[in-house]
């Protein structure tokens, strides 16, 4: 039913695929990083809710069917330059808003920089950014068709493809989600908490005209 044998070229291909960086990718670090390892993780479960969700578009066919037509598209890319442009209003609202404290403070080294994001953020946005990036639908659309081998059912060989996609997904967040929260003692510092929004910042918006210039 399920050819199995594409995996062995399938798993490598997907890895150099993830580790390639993304929006996903700094939105976890920025989590993980200014909220710890619980903030991280659940980023995670974003990032996964959203290609699972992108995946059952794949497997059911619809999503090649909003891909014929143009203007879906261009509203799904409007939307993911939307979020993008978000987010980097959210990390540069958060780096002034930093200014502010550190310029108040008597002593700016002990300054609390605790992060004031809800518990559910991470998992919210990183879901959002997910499923209206065009160019993850797109990927899977492209990319999985290659690895249909000899399977006798093409919904069930795409749902091996994409389990093991989330699989290694999963291989390379964990050690990322535990590397960045690991070192979020280093970014709470004033000065380098405040580098760190504007720069994610800066980053987003950089994604946002990429996004646009290459729809």
């Amino acid at each position: 039913m399920v050819d199995f044998t594409v995996l062995a070229a399938f798993v490598p291909a997907s890895l150099v695929i993830i580790l390639s960086p993304g929006a996903d990718t700094f939105l976890l670090l920025r989590y993980a990083i200014r909220g710890g390892r619980s903030a991280g993780f659940s980023a995670m479960m974003g990032i996964l809710a959203g290609l699972s969700l992108i995946s059952l578009l794949l497997i059911s066919g619809i999503g090649l069917l909003v891909s014929q037509y143009p203007l879906a598209l261009d509203v799904l890319t409007l939307a993911g330059i939307g979020v993008l442009v978000v987010l980097a209003a959210i990390s540069a609202r958060a780096a002034l808003r930093l200014l502010k404290t550190v310029a108040g403070a008597e002593t700016p080294t002990t300054t609390d920089v605790s992060p004031t994001f809800t518990a559910a953020e991470p998992f919210r946005m990183s879901l959002i950014t997910n499923v209206t990036n065009p160019k993850v639908l797109i990927f899977y659309l492209a990319f999985f068709p290659q690895f249909l081998g000899s399977a006798s059912s093409v919904v069930w060989q795409l749902s091996l493809l994409s389990l093991a996609f989330l699989v290694v997904t999963v291989v390379w967040l964990v050690p990322l989600v535990f590397a960045a929260s690991a070192a979020s003692a280093f970014f709470q510092r004033p000065k380098v908490a405040i580098a760190m929004e504007f720069s994610v910042a800066g980053v987003f918006l950089l994604l946002a005209v990429l996004l646009a210039l290459t729809a």
